[in-house]
């Protein structure tokens, strides 16, 4: 009786593209890409010299600290950890095609000088601390054409004002928050970026974010090999629950829209309001369908008019049947609606040593390949975001677990409408994982519409205001 398990697949690590006409510069390491061929951007970001203006706010006397971290940018860097991953850092402008330079002093805001006082005496510390960053913000609104991002420095001595788990206050989501609703694109710097060891890795992974938030395009999927069909909309749902004025009132569905390429940062909130049980983050038909209607509106302003051809929804949980039913209203199409529920199970995996002569088979003692995928039955297949990624070290040839510990956990992938192979699902869902433009890693271990549309959902419950309108999603980067 054999042992090998039926439903067993591996998927190819999808590559990323870094130039939007020539095919052959594309690599499946992030970092590599950027080394080898620079940003995707590169060309079209602007007429070059590009320059990349850094706004400061932060504390006067530790204002010298941040511009020494932002300084060592410029300089190379031979990484320290992460060996098999990380290419060296050769220094901001030769990686990504423009030079990091420092705003006007106008666009340069001190913090008060009293505030570490005031924050020893103030009867809620964490909501002044918050209300002293937004004024700064404020203050740089006025001479917004002299800079293109803000990077601010929170010291650890203010760590304890970061949360306050009793009113659900998060420091960081209330000042992007803040910064979204002024358009401001921001970039928060603590005491662990100036003093990591291995300033290679920090290097990477806050100039990517800052070349992004300045408005470039670090990497796309590479479309001509992608599983993502080019013609398909791939919108990913999140809900929050917000508080006004201390009663739970609202529901607001986030709605992060992607194309074939992980481009389409952008994303539509929509209150559902009211006599909805908070308990339950479902929609009804009618607000489903609402919610799908100005998504698709959203995808159709970008592709000058143009409709997908295919829809596919993801979220964390069940769609009901009438969250199905609002989907296909919006459509319009049962036969080319996915709509794919995104679970994490408590399945664990590990690969085995084939048995040979001389030896029983034995657990491989590695982890599983990333890409494994393993179907359960007709609508649900289990696939590792996380696992042993060979094809995007250096050398292509090196085991490389990204956070190097533990049993890497898949995810479970149910469709709840729709048909078709599920690997082709699977496949979507990984070459998604790697569109985070905020980090430095091979893969987020969600698909950029579930993590986009999180992390959106999770910064709006502190905008009091939501205006219905699109958002860009660098703002909440």
């Amino acid at each position: 009786m054999s042992a090998e398990l039926h439903g067993y697949n591996e998927l190819t690590e999808p590559d990323l593209a870094f130039d939007p006409t020539d095919r052959s510069q594309v690599a499946a390491n992030p970092l590599v890409g950027l080394s080898t061929h620079g940003p995707f951007s590169a060309r079209a970001f602007a007429m070059p010299p590009t320059t990349i203006r850094i706004a400061l706010l932060g504390p006067q006397d530790d204002l010298p600290k941040l511009r020494e971290q932002l300084n060592d940018l410029t300089r190379p860097h031979k990484p320290q950890e992460r060996l098999d991953y990380l290419p060296d850092w050769t220094g901001f402008e030769p990686i990504f095609k423009a030079k990091l330079l420092p705003a006007d002093e106008s666009a340069q805001i001190p913090l008060p000088t009293n505030l570490d006082s005031d924050l020893t005496s103030v009867p809620n510390p964490h909501r002044y601390l918050a209300q002293v960053l937004a004024d700064g913000l404020r203050k740089l609104v006025s001479v917004r054409d002299r800079f293109d991002v803000i990077v601010f420095y929170l010291p650890s001595r203010y760590k304890p004002f970061f949360e306050d788990h009793e009113t659900h206050f998060n420091l960081h989501d209330t000042v992007k928050a803040v910064g979204a609703q002024l358009g401001l694109t921001t970039q928060i710097v603590t005491d662990s970026a100036l003093t990591y060891r291995c300033r290679a890795s920090v290097a990477w992974r806050l100039s990517t974010a800052l070349y992004a938030k300045a408005g470039g395009t670090p990497w796309k999927l590479a479309t001509h090999e992608s599983p993502l069909d080019p013609d398909t909309a791939y919108i990913g749902l999140s809900y929050a629950i917000r508080s006004t004025r201390g009663t739970t009132a609202f529901v607001t569905c986030c709605s992060q829209v992607f194309d074939s390429d992980g481009g389409g940062m952008e994303f539509v909130a929509y209150n559902v309001g009211q006599g909805n049980d908070l308990r339950n983050p479902y929609l009804s038909r009618e607000d489903m369908r609402l919610v799908m209607s100005r998504s698709l509106t959203l995808y159709q302003d970008r592709h000058t008019g143009h409709s997908p051809k295919r829809l596919v929804v993801h979220k964390q949980n069940p769609f009901q049947a009438q969250e199905v039913a609002g989907c296909t209203d919006a459509w319009g199409a049962t036969a080319t609606l996915s709509c794919i529920n995104i679970t994490r199970p408590s399945w664990r995996g590990v690969t085995l040593k084939a048995a040979c002569q001389h030896s029983k088979s034995a657990e491989a003692g590695y982890a599983v390949a990333r890409g494994t995928t393993f179907q359960l039955d007709g609508r649900s297949t289990l696939l590792w975001v996380a696992g042993n990624a060979r094809s995007a070290t250096l050398t292509g040839q090196r085991n490389y677990y990204q956070g190097g510990k533990g049993t890497p956990r898949p995810l479970l992938l149910t469709r709840d409408a729709g048909a078709g192979p599920l690997d082709e699902t699977a496949s979507q869902v990984l070459a998604l994982s790697k569109m985070n433009w905020n980090n430095d890693a091979i893969y987020d271990p969600l698909p950029c519409t579930l993590r986009y549309a999180h992390v959106l959902a999770r910064t709006i419950k502190h905008m009091p205001d939501l205006a219905p309108q699109s958002y860009d999603y660098r703002l909440f980067m």
